[in-house]
């Protein structure tokens, strides 16, 4: 298993902080190679907001108890205190990233960027753009240098807007179905 991920102040204990419109908490990568699964369950969720992207293979989440196979290009939303299930198999091959925010702001900037907030996960098409952003991230949270954490909410903000214009270009011009094959076929 390949892991790499950071934690602000190196804490791992969830964060709820709204002395700013955007924090983001940690940010992190997996990918399952010899490790059979990954499961991940927290019942009553976290304080924060965290965001899953799906950059390759696919993974299997549990919502109110029906397992939902997400594929690659998709990403999943879990808000605070909402049930988190879900689990990895290295048969599906998953490289996953993920990142951790709270915020004062959170809901407005989420809405604000296009993010379905009634939904559980969503397509947004395969892009090394998205993986630059979450490992510029993960750096940032390592390194900790000077104004790393206003770095980090511009990162976070770009995610952002990276997926406002490719859900609004999905939409203008082909199809999801057929976004997917040529994202796959690429």
């Amino acid at each position: 298993m390949y892991f790499n991920a950071g934690f602000l102040h190196n804490s791992r204990l969830p964060l709820k902080d709204k002395s700013k419109p955007l924090i983001v908490s940690s940010c992190g990568t997996y990918r399952l190679i010899n490790r059979e699964k990954l499961p991940t369950w927290r019942p009553k969720g976290r304080l924060d907001y965290q965001i899953i992207y799906i950059a390759a293979g696919k993974a299997h989440f549990f919502f109110d108890n029906e397992e939902v196979v997400v594929p690659a290009g998709h990403m999943v939303l879990f808000q605070p205190k909402q049930e988190q299930h879900y689990e990895y198999y290295a048969e599906d091959k998953p490289e996953v990233f993920w990142v951790h925010f709270t915020g004062s702001d959170v809901k407005n900037i989420l809405r604000g960027s296009d993010i379905p907030m009634d939904q559980r996960f969503f397509y947004t098409g395969v892009t090394v753009g998205y993986q630059h952003l979450f490992t510029c991230m993960i750096q940032e949270l390592l390194n900790c240098r000077i104004g790393y954490e206003n770095l980090l909410e511009m990162c976070l903000r770009q995610l952002l807007l990276l997926i406002q214009r490719n859900r609004a270009e999905q939409k203008c011009s082909i199809s999801s179905l057929h976004q997917e094959e040529m994202e796959h076929a690429r």
